[in-house]
């Protein structure tokens, strides 16, 4: 009898929808941590005088705008660095719409890297070519003047860290930098 029900359950599309509302459910927290994790830490984005409703507004839009990149270039393959690096860059440009946000490259990497590693340890896209880059991690690292990735973080000072991280992923036998940051991160 059990197994007769195992078999009804597996064949009752509620049971789908149940699982695809778990997913949407899981993407809603982790935007949430996400967002929390890249501005918490960097003063205030936000210009003097915004609104409560704009920072909703934002928040909502760079969701879609970082949901549709992630469709359209992560789900399905890992995606090359250059392409990768490009779409930090139209991040960051994205917010630029908002003349209320003062939003950089440090805060467009952490929110891309650190979306796409939580959905990643869910098995939602495929590895990340990066990692998301802030000060524990390059401590960690032992990299010597960490950037202050909320304040000063351009594309050359993160690209110095990604390198640094190849050269200390290859070192220590890590399949990749995600695997390494991961792995460092998990041991902090």
């Amino acid at each position: 009898m059990v197994d007769q029900e195992v078999w009804i359950a597996s064949k009752n599309p509620m049971t789908e929808d149940i699982k695809q509302e778990q997913k949407e459910f899981l993407k809603e927290q982790l935007w949430s941590s996400t967002i929390g994790a890249a501005t918490s830490r960097a003063g205030n984005i936000y210009k003097v005088g915004t609104t409560g409703e704009d920072k909703k507004s934002f928040k909502k839009a760079l969701h879609e705008f970082v949901t549709e990149m992630i469709q359209n270039h992560y789900e399905a393959t890992t995606l090359d660095e250059p392409t990768h690096l490009k779409n930090i860059k139209e991040l960051k440009e994205y917010t630029t719409r908002f003349g209320f946000v003062n939003f950089r490259f440090g805060h467009a990497q952490k929110v891309l890297n650190l979306y796409l590693k939580y959905l990643w340890c869910l098995g939602l896209v495929q590895e990340p070519p990066h990692f998301p880059v802030d000060r524990l991690i390059q401590q960690k690292m032992k990299i010597k003047n960490p950037t202050n990735w909320t304040k000063n973080m351009e594309e050359d000072d993160y690209i110095k860290v990604i390198e640094e991280a190849r050269i200390l992923a290859t070192r220590e036998n890590f399949k990749s930098i995600a695997a390494l940051e991961l792995s460092f991160y998990n041991n902090l």
